[in-house]
């Protein structure tokens, strides 16, 4: 079973941290591949509408961010910038490489 998770972070590189399905605030099951890629599209429509810069980094994921959506940190005492990416996990390991 395939799955699409939106995470939310306000760093970047979170894939080199194994807490990052922490960092899931949406999820959309999907039966077989042709929904899975059906869905995984029609969000990346969506998200390219929605926020006014994009990224696309290693295996095709796209992280998505508008510049005044800002979070403070106590700890280092700045704003951080949110980032929002979309994987396919694919029995809840991280499906590579993502569709075009």
């Amino acid at each position: 079973m395939y799955k699409i998770v939106t995470i939310r972070t306000d760093y970047e590189g979170w894939w080199l941290f194994d807490d990052w399905k922490d960092n899931i605030i949406k999820e959309i099951e999907c039966h077989d591949y042709n929904e899975m890629v059906k869905q995984y599209e029609n969000l990346l429509e969506r998200y390219q509408t929605k926020f006014t810069n994009e990224v696309i980094g290693k295996h095709n994921i796209h992280a998505f961010y508008n510049n005044c959506d800002l979070s403070y940190c106590e700890d280092c005492e700045e704003d951080l910038q949110i980032f929002y990416s979309i994987l396919i996990l694919n029995d809840n390991s991280i499906y590579t490489p993502l569709p075009n």
